[in-house]
């Protein structure tokens, strides 16, 4: 009970219409409903009729192999399932197995760490591992389409770099310094409108002032930005950008503040803290879309949370980062893209 004897108002999270997919779900599903869900959110346009994933075809009629469980288009001849073209392209996991490392991925508040997963859906660590890196890949192609209206907050975020301190005093060095610093520190520039519903984007760079051009492509040019005392000058030639310097004060004029992107990156901070307790930079890029996707999705019931996280993923292109990653390596990470990944493809 709150002071006075009024009771709090129950959190959304507690309220019980947001329990709309428990386990007793999950399990009492059949073969068929996996499918017709999967289908339903890898083609939206059609209502789960097949579309072939061959960019030059697109064709609505094919056949149906009964032995090899796909279709084959008859414009083309490419053969093709439910997966193909999808996040989840090149996958040998059942439906099944997928959606319950969805559920168990998407509804932490705070992300899962990979052994849960792992030991959730009984899968090894390394398939868990890179199953829930094409989940955030998918997640981070729904953000990368976000442009931002009205009333926006932008700041920054350092993650990484962090080196133990020497033993003795006498021995550590002012690790502000560049000359001190290892290299591996990044900024997570992130942008969030401001509102109840209010959406956010996040990328990450070397120095905040990289991010001008990319601000600049996401955010619509009527916005009114706010934003701290850092690198955002030269956001002035194309946006109303009013700032706050946080060596003198937190608010200036009662409404000049970046406390929703503040709010934003203490979900990050606990992503790092309590739930992954170290993020390399190379992957830093999908974790903060993760959190961005969540805070953007909040509010949400949980069948309508994995609907949507699943539709993010089923419409996303086959993942060329964490495609074939245990086979290329880290050099998936540095590869470039080709304008048609389904040029010459048979699956």
């Amino acid at each position: 009970m709150a002071s006075g004897g009024r009771q709090r108002p129950q959190h959304h999270t507690q309220a019980k219409r947001n329990r709309t997919f428990t386990l007793d779900d999950l399990y009492a599903m059949k073969e068929e409903d996996y499918e017709r869900l999967f289908r339903r959110m890898r083609w939206p346009e059609t209502d789960g009729e097949p579309v072939c994933p061959n960019k030059e075809c697109k064709g609505l009629d094919h056949w149906w192999l009964e032995n090899q469980q796909r279709w084959k288009c008859k414009g083309c001849h490419k053969q093709f399932s439910i997966t193909s073209g999808s996040g989840f392209h090149h996958t040998k996991l059942p439906l099944p197995t997928l959606l319950k490392a969805l559920r168990t991925f998407i509804l932490g508040s705070k992300g899962n760490a990979t052994s849960t997963l792992m030991k959730d859906v009984g899968i090894q660590y390394k398939t868990a591992f890179l199953l829930q890196q094409k989940f955030r890949d998918g997640l981070k192609h729904c953000i990368d389409e976000i442009t931002l209206e009205g009333e926006v907050e932008i700041d920054g975020a350092w993650f990484g770099g962090y080196i133990k301190p020497e033993n003795r005093k006498i021995n550590r060095v002012d690790r502000r310094l560049k000359e001190n610093l290892n290299g591996k520190r990044l900024v997570v520039v992130g942008a969030r409108e401001r509102g109840r519903h209010g959406r956010a984007i996040a990328r990450v760079f070397e120095q905040e002032w990289q991010s001008i051009p990319w601000l600049r492509e996401h955010l619509d040019r009527s916005s009114t930005v706010y934003s701290d005392e850092g690198q955002w000058d030269n956001l002035l030639a194309s946006h109303k950008l009013l700032q706050v310097n946080h060596s003198e004060e937190y608010q200036k004029d009662g409404f000049i503040n970046t406390n929703q992107m503040e709010s934003l990156f203490s979900r990050l901070r606990r992503f790092e803290v309590g739930t992954h307790h170290h993020i390399s930079g190379k992957y830093l890029a999908y974790y903060a879309c993760d959190g961005v996707w969540r805070e953007n999705n909040r509010e949400l019931d949980d069948r309508a949370k994995l609907e949507r996280a699943l539709g993010c993923i089923m419409q996303a292109p086959p993942s060329r980062t964490f495609g074939g990653y245990y086979q290329f390596g880290a050099a998936n990470l540095w590869r470039g893209t080709d304008d048609n990944p389904f040029a010459g493809w048979v699956q």
